[in-house]
């Protein structure tokens, strides 16, 4: 029969390796978008470079928004690497179900035709992106080794931006979002961005309910801050 002490080993030894897996698999998913997103901005400065239209206010905003968004996934990328252990976090499966779902879904959105946009529509749209791109992370570099997909919880984070909300980086990605939202605006994009709120409003509830049971001072946390907007949410 099993002694206790080597199954409680091999259950450290199981659990050890699912957090490595947790580890690497995002991150090398990450790794392989900002390739592809470097190759995408490498070839789309070529393009205009033959064209003679690198130098226009458009392709020079579309530059740095692209640039942006590979900044960002590329510190997720690390973070994914250096994140602390969780000290609690949800094991049931529909939490795991809607931390993936909120990550991924808004992106379904670039599968539909863009939108012929106005001018003012275009800047709107390219302004919104590098914005919520931009603040996002910084967001996510001051969350640092703390930053999970999933509903857990590694150490309490209450500065920068997270002294002002509970979910900062929540609230700069949807910003973010509502940039790409607007260059692919229909009826059914409109649809998808909507389902895409219901589920990050559950992912924070998730987080929360982690977060309350790890750390004893969250509740006081909680009670001062407000939740995505200062004095409305």
């Amino acid at each position: 029969m099993e002694s206790q002490d080597t199954f409680s080993s091999r259950q450290q030894t199981r659990v050890k390796l699912f957090e490595l897996i947790s580890r690497i698999v995002p991150a090398t998913f990450f790794l392989l978008v900002v390739m592809l997103k470097v190759g995408d901005l490498l070839a789309f400065v070529r393009h205009h470079q033959n064209s003679n239209e690198l130098t226009s206010w458009k392709s020079v905003a579309e530059v740095v928004s692209r640039s942006s968004t590979i900044g960002f996934l590329a510190l997720m990328t690390v973070l994914f690497l250096v994140r602390l252990e969780p000290v609690q976090k949800i094991n049931r499966l529909m939490p795991r179900v809607l931390a993936i779902a909120g990550t991924f879904f808004v992106s379904l959105v670039t599968l539909f035709p863009r939108a012929d946009l106005s001018l003012t529509e275009t800047v709107l749209a390219s302004a919104a992106s590098l914005l919520g791109t931009a603040l996002s992370t910084v967001a996510l570099a001051h969350l640092g080794r703390s930053f999970s997909l999933m509903a857990e919880a590694r150490r309490l984070v209450t500065t920068g931006p997270y002294r002002i909300v509970r979910h900062p980086l929540y609230l700069f990605e949807e910003v973010a979002a509502v940039g790409v939202l607007i260059q692919f605006l229909s009826v059914y994009t409109a649809l998808i961005f909507m389902a895409h709120i219901v589920i990050q409003l559950q992912r924070m509830s998730n987080e929360e309910s982690v977060l309350e049971q790890a750390f004893p001072e969250y509740q006081q946390y909680k009670s001062t801050t407000a939740r995505l907007i200062p004095g409305i949410y």
